[in-house]
């Protein structure tokens, strides 16, 4: 949700394939046991897979078919349990209106973008998100796409305006799907789209040819067997020329044969002659680096977007190292990467001679890391996280500093906008306790003024943000954030909530954030720990638990939850723990490892089946980063943390809440499924294991007010397990709360 607000303004049912070293089995005999504490029964099956001579059993393999009857059955009976009991708490409503009033100091127009004398941006109205314009002379902004006219759940997710202002493109996608479409608009009769472009993923790329009537984007095959959340296949990047069929686009590249699993993006930078695509691997970095393993081919175009004839495409690097191409002059391109610099740097690259050791550098590896790059007005702009807090920096194109952009605080700069041409940089700045404020900065003056921000403000004096360092098992230092009051109390009372990601490479930043400042408005403490596996120290941090070390992002979450306890803050009664996605995974790992710790487990859109992670979704793109049970290597470690197979009858797991979406493509909610039905069939106590699947939302959760929607559920799921105090505050930073 944070993301998508910062956005806006600024083989399934069936056995995998054997791999070599794995045997795969299963019968069909099936049982259906009764489930302690009252809970919807759900079928077993005799489903064996063997890797590398160990048996693992999946008794829930049926629940992979998201279409089944019994499956929707189980669904429903599910829901029923959880949902009416959970809004009907009190903390369901406060939560939630808490949560409303904060999301309002977010600006609600992004930074415009400007293309032939005009300006387009989004804004957000009613919760729905419309694309405007403003022309030159005009008194007011028009709509080109008013979100009503997108029916149920349509958005505009992204859009590019043509060089001459002339045309725009942009995607939509439904209910926070990941599958959308391009739809093209003559800015001057946008009534109805002159083209429309099918089996677009997230949110391109896309970029217009140089004379302005030509589209380059990526598209895919559509999904096999009409089953979104399958992993997609064949991206290849394709030209759609105005005027033609969709059907005569030109395939102007794809994956090598060799990498069919692999994932494809291009920069199509300066004069739009040079097309670098990237043929990529991997998490994808902050600021858009790319995937971890990144080889950039080149590919010469004509002003059209066609390839110009007798230039064949070229490779310029190994598959080795992230990629990114800033901008293009004289034969010449600007490198953002993390070869050879863990932390990241930026380098002139020889067209003729692209040999990393021939690059020149612009700037060097530091000591933060380099999160984002972007060339802006003639210079680079560059943000940095130093010690888990945004630096920003303008350098001239050898490199030369120009002076720090002045921020207010120890914050985090959400998003960069600007133009190649334009010297105006606007970014949106906000802190844990800093509500959002949108700055404009000006590379030519080097001055910098507020551009928007809240007009009531809340007063948050009540409140504190504290950045600690507690030991990890190996005796590392991770660091973590705590709000909470001011003068609270050490007397271990406290209900608390823990947050973690660690994957991806991904950085769990200070930003604003509206769940964790309702929950300590109702009265408790929020904690967010930089786990390993995640970006906040750079590749380094990343590497260490990756694959086969991966249990170190758990034995970290697992050290932040005993230095809450040991702080006196909280105790195993009052500690809950949240994740989504990689973070699903993260938490319910942690609550199987160590379930005398918890009170409470809160897990969004998990992964729980590390076995099968790489059969669907984007999971065979994550192979890097996770590995496969079919490496030998990789196996025993995957064995011994999937949630799903580690689960022991008998034994008090915490009071947990399962959340999924139903048409989650990127992580099929098969994984929450099984991992409800399992730890139901487990749980050793009376303490509830609660799930609530949503029948649309996607990944995302489905917008601001699905997303608001789904925390003060959790919240209420919390209330009454931790006892969370009934009065918290007014929101205006008084106190309250027990």
């Amino acid at each position: 949700m944070r993301a998508l607000l910062a956005g806006l303004i600024l083989a399934a049912g069936q056995v995998a394939g054997a791999a070599p070293g794995v045997s795969t089995g299963s019968s069909s005999a099936a049982a259906t046991p009764q489930v302690p504490g009252g809970y919807p029964p759900a079928r077993r099956t005799d489903v064996v897979d063997t890797f590398h001579g160990v048996e693992v059993r999946d008794p829930y393999r049926w629940m992979e078919d998201l279409r089944s009857p019994e499956l929707a059955a189980w669904i429903e009976a599910q829901n029923q349990r959880a949902e009416p009991g959970l809004r009907g708490e009190p903390a369901y409503a406060r939560a939630l209106a808490r949560m409303k009033a904060l999301e309002n100091l977010y600006p609600t127009q992004e930074p415009g973008r400007e293309a032939g004398g005009r300006t387009f941006f989004r804004t957000l109205v009613d919760e729905r998100i419309h694309l405007m314009v403003r022309g030159p002379g005009d008194a007011a902004p028009r709509t080109l796409v008013d979100a009503a006219a997108l029916g149920e759940g349509g958005m505009v997710r992204a859009f590019v305006p043509s060089p001459d202002g002339r045309r725009v493109a942009y995607i939509i996608n439904r209910n926070g799907a990941d599958w959308g479409e391009i739809r093209l608009l003559d800015v001057d009769a946008p009534e109805a789209p002159i083209a429309v472009l099918a089996n677009i993923r997230f949110e391109g790329p896309m970029q217009w040819s140089a004379d302005g009537d030509g589209l380059v984007y990526r598209r895919f095959a559509p999904p096999r067997d009409g089953r979104p959340e399958a992993p997609a296949e064949d991206p290849a990047l394709y030209l759609h020329r105005l005027g033609t069929p969709v059907a005569d686009d030109v395939r102007l590249f794809s994956l090598p044969e060799d990498r069919s699993d692999w994932s494809l993006a291009f920069d199509l930078p300066g004069d739009r002659r040079q097309l670098f695509a990237s043929v990529e691997r991997g998490p994808w970095h902050d600021g858009n680096l790319g995937g971890s393993r990144a080889q950039l081919h080149l590919l010469e175009l004509e002003a059209s977007g066609h390839l110009r004839k007798g230039a064949k495409p070229r490779v310029l690097t190994e598959p080795d190292a992230a990629y990114r191409v800033l901008h293009v002059e004289d034969g010449r391109a600007l490198v953002f990467t993390d070869r050879d610099a863990p932390r990241r740097r930026v380098a002139w690259m020889d067209l003729a001679e692209p040999a990393p050791a021939r690059w020149q550098p612009v700037i060097p590896e530091g000591e933060g890391v380099l999160t984002n790059a972007q060339w802006y007005g003639g210079r680079l702009v560059a943000h940095s996280i130093e010690n888990v807090h945004s630096v920003l920096r303008v350098f001239d194109a050898d490199g030369k500093s120009l002076g720090d952009v002045a921020l207010p605080g120890t914050g985090v700069v959400q998003g960069l906008y600007g133009g190649a041409d334009s010297p105006r940089v606007s970014l949106l700045y906000s802190g844990l306790l800093q509500p959002p404020v949108l700055l404009q900065h000006d590379l030519a003056t080097g001055q910098t003024r507020v551009e928007s921000e809240a007009e009531q403000a809340p007063d948050l004096s009540a409140y504190e943000v504290s950045q600690e360092w507690f030991a990890s098992k190996d005796g590392t230092r991770v660091p973590m954030f705590i709000v909470a009051r001011k003068a609270v109390a050490r007397d271990g009372s406290h209900p608390t909530l823990l947050y973690g990601y660690g994957a991806s490479g991904t950085s769990e930043l200070p930003y604003f954030r509206e769940d964790a400042l309702a929950w300590v408005q109702l009265g408790g403490i929020y904690a967010i720990a930089n786990l390993r596996g995640g970006g906040e120290f750079g590749r380094a941090w990343y590497e260490a638990a990756i694959r086969e070390r991966k249990q170190t992002t758990y034995d970290d979450m697992i050290a932040a939850a005993e230095h809450l306890v040991a702080s006196g803050r909280t105790g195993p009664k009052r500690l809950a723990i949240a994740g989504a996605s990689n973070g699903g995974m993260l938490v319910t790992a942690v609550m199987v490892q160590r379930p005398d710790l918890l009170a409470a487990v809160l897990a969004d859109v998990p992964v729980t089946d590390a076995m099968r992670r790489h059969i669907a979704g984007n999971g065979a793109q994550q192979v890097d980063q996770w590995g496969t049970p079919a490496d030998a290597d990789v196996f025993p470690a995957l064995r011994a943390y999937s949630p799903l197979h580690n689960l022991a009858p008998g034994t008090c797991y915490p009071a947990t809440l399962v959340t999924t979406s139903h048409d989650d493509q990127r992580l099929p909610a098969w994984h929450a499924y099984k991992f409800t039905a399992a730890l139901q069939a487990a749980q050793g106590c009376e303490t509830p294991i609660l799930m609530l699947s949503r029948a649309s939302g996607g990944h995302g959760g489905g917008g601001v007010s699905g997303w608001m929607d789904s925390v003060a559920i959790q919240y209420a799921f919390l209330a009454r397990v931790l006892g969370l105090g009934e009065a918290g505050d007014d929101g205006s930073g008084t106190g309250g709360g027990d």
